[in-house]
């Protein structure tokens, strides 16, 4: 089986390469992942846009279809290994440990075209910590001679098996720098199951349908508590166009949340 790290991705919203960040315990994204990846045993390969030089000294599957993200990938890692399943790593996994991995090797179903974690907030497959077998692998190229890039729409199209997590937040990424600060405090605090409340200003409150709620939250940061909320409530509003709030005073996003209080969302230049 190949193990396949993605690279080179674009991170528009990161600024930056985010394999090539440090973290908390001093290491880079990458080493890390490598790590965890050799641990496996399995083929470990990167995937690159291109043939450049790459960050560690791992073998590299260049994309055949620059500009097609996981997919593109994807069908390089068939092309180049037509004959073995791949499992594919998304480079923004700071929070993946060993065990989840050897869970998603062990609980594998080759008669299955894919095998998969399933989101812990909305259930859909996860396609950056998946593993592909040949007969769902090969179906990629047809996917992104179509102009079709979404991953998770072929991975839930293949059907896979789907496991549950064994660590809730082992799958949690980061696009942005908010995104990393939580990442980041988990890594660093722990990931606990705390309650909140959350009170919605009277323009969120006409888009969610409720004034408050009690939220049963893994985030540690208040950004990580909104991001939990807007994913599961399919939200297309950035934190650039909110204000958090606690007792009528602005929160700034990567503040640290407190078990039990009450969180204030407004729109900014709204009511």
């Amino acid at each position: 089986m190949i193990l396949l790290i993605l690279s080179g991705g674009k991170s528009r919203r990161m600024g930056c390469d985010k394999l090539l960040l440090t973290r908390p315990d001093g290491i880079r994204q990458i080493d890390w992942l490598a790590g965890l990846a050799k641990a496996t045993g399995c083929e470990v390969m990167l995937s690159r846009r291109d043939d450049s030089s790459p960050p560690v000294d791992l073998p590299v599957i260049a994309d055949l279809h620059p500009g097609g993200g996981p997919l593109a990938a994807l069908a390089a890692a068939h092309a180049a290994r037509p004959d073995q399943p791949v499992l594919m790593l998304g480079g923004d996994l700071f929070l993946l440990d060993a065990a989840t991995l050897k869970h998603l090797l062990d609980h594998r179903d080759p008669a299955r075209r894919a095998t998969a974690f399933a989101n812990r907030i909305d259930g859909r497959p996860e396609p950056h910590c998946a593993i592909y077998e040949v007969s769902g692998s090969s179906l990629a190229a047809g996917w992104l001679a179509r102009g079709d890039f979404h991953a998770r729409h072929f991975l839930e199209s293949l059907e896979p098996r789907a496991l549950d997590l064994p660590q809730p937040a082992a799958l949690d990424g980061a696009n942005t720098p908010h995104e990393l600060a939580e990442c980041f405090a988990k890594l660093e605090r722990g990931v606990r199951l705390k309650t909140v409340i959350v009170r919605y200003s009277r323009s969120l409150h006409e888009v969610l349908g409720q004034e408050e709620e009690q939220i049963e939250t893994l985030a540690c940061t208040v950004a990580g508590l909104y991001e939990e909320l807007r994913f599961r409530n399919r939200l297309d509003i950035r934190t650039d166009d909110l204000q958090a709030n606690r007792d009528g005073r602005p929160l700034a996003w990567d503040e640290i949340l407190v078990r039990d209080e009450v969180i204030d969302f407004t729109l900014k230049g709204g009511v």
